[in-house]
């Protein structure tokens, strides 16, 4: 799975340019980066009058813009962070800008003020960008950076940024919560994969078209007993890529 980072701070403090920034810095690295933005107010997300609005006026659940260079999917509905993270596979990092109330991610923190780094503080806080301030949090635990030290923040990306886990706190991990399961990541005390809903990077399965949830030991189970049959079959060698399509026990039935 992608590793996430959290950039988060108030209105003008900075996210933006910094994610900009960040994103040069990481793909100069030879990463692929992913940003996905969290707002709570309303936003207009298509262009008025344009065919794709039109579609969504006219009742279209999904409505999808296809170009030579681009693509751009439109959808009548919200999606949690960890539904939207099924769309950056191909990504090494995301950074989620915004998410103030994620709390099972770690995050950086971009202050203009001391009150923004308490209010902002929950526990997963790996580094504060600030400008200014320094000399202000010099009892904080975590590395402070000003904004022009953009190498050294991406360092502190790199070394962090973790697989989102699923947020469910289901327990099934050891732990009470996906928090803390977050923290003992951080710690180097687990692996985020001890998270039974993490979804797998090499395993997907669709049912009726809508992807089901595979954790990496499934998607091991599946991909191995896949391979192992296939590997019985005169020609088939070591696959690249293997797609299997069946119907259900419930196409007999109709018969």
């Amino acid at each position: 799975m992608p590793r996430v980072m959290v950039v988060t701070g108030f209105k003008k403090s900075g996210k933006t340019s910094l994610i900009e920034k960040l994103i040069g810095s990481l793909k100069r690295r030879g990463l692929k980066v992913g940003v996905i933005k969290h707002t709570m107010g309303a936003y207009e997300v298509d262009t008025r009058d344009k065919d794709t609005w039109r579609y969504k006026q006219a009742g279209a659940e999904i409505s999808v813009l296809l170009t030579p260079e681009e693509s751009a999917f439109f959808l009548k509905s919200s999606l949690s962070v960890n539904e939207a993270m099924t769309f950056f596979s191909s990504c090494d990092i995301v950074l989620l800008e915004g998410f103030k109330e994620l709390d099972f991610a770690p995050r950086i923190i971009v202050a203009t003020e001391m009150e923004d780094v308490k209010q902002l503080s929950n526990g997963l806080e790996v580094a504060v960008v600030t400008q200014g301030l320094a000399g202000t949090l010099g009892s904080l635990s975590v590395p402070v950076f000003n904004p022009v030290d953009i190498e050294k923040v991406a360092d502190m990306v790199e070394k962090m940024a973790m697989p989102l886990v699923a947020g469910r706190n289901c327990g099934k991990c050891g732990y009470s919560s996906c928090k803390d399961l977050a923290r003992a990541v951080l710690a180097k005390e687990a692996e985020a994969d001890r998270c039974v809903n993490l979804l797998s990077r090499d395993v997907q399965v669709l049912l009726d078209g809508a992807p089901l949830d595979v954790n990496p030991f499934v998607g091991n189970v599946i991909r191995n007993v896949v391979l192992g049959v296939l590997s019985t079959l005169k020609g088939v060698g070591k696959p690249n890529t293997v797609q299997v399509q069946f119907k259900g026990n419930n196409e007999d039935e109709k018969r």
